[in-house]
């Protein structure tokens, strides 16, 4: 049987479009790879709107109790004097948006002082270019954009008393 140039042409064709595919799918992880990405993106906007609450709640209030609860409560009310500060009428505190569990708050004599969340990936050097949400909660988090360079759990400082800003 021979083969005629178009055959051989097209077969080349095939060859290198699967072996673009395969390549592009190693380098990027895949589909799977992305939707972690994704995930954890969420994860760092919940765990900013979270911080950006406690602020909040601290310049209004002083300490956070132990219970979020009370601060969930406190942050439910419009006109409470939490929500009455400048960009603290939409903070809220957030669950993990994909455990649903509440984000670990590291304390240091009674106080809170950063706040921590299990990633499932490593975040780029560039990641800030890629955040969900204005890096305006720098003051409130100072260290948010910075790179992960593994996956698991990160804990973020906490600023309580800086600017509250967007």
């Amino acid at each position: 049987m021979a083969f005629n140039q178009h055959t051989i042409y097209g077969g080349a064709l095939v060859a290198v479009i699967v072996a673009a595919s395969i390549a592009g799918i190693a380098v990027t992880g895949g589909p799977g790879e992305a939707r972690k990405q994704r995930e954890d993106t969420a994860r760092l906007s919940a765990v900013s709107a979270t911080a950006l609450a406690l602020a909040c709640y601290y310049q209004a209030h002083g300490d956070i109790p132990e219970d979020l609860s009370v601060v969930e409560e406190e942050m439910s009310h419009a006109t409470s004097s939490t929500r009455q500060q400048d960009y603290c009428t939409t903070a809220e505190i957030r669950k993990d948006p994909i455990s649903g569990e509440d984000f670990r708050l590291i304390r240091v004599d009674g106080k809170v002082t950063h706040i921590c969340a299990d990633f499932a990936t490593a975040a780029p050097e560039d990641q800030a270019a890629f955040l969900p949400f204005p890096v305006a909660t720098n003051s409130i988090v100072p260290d948010i954009a910075d790179p992960r360079p593994t996956n698991g759990e990160q804990c973020f400082e906490l600023n309580l008393s800086g600017k509250l800003e967007y």
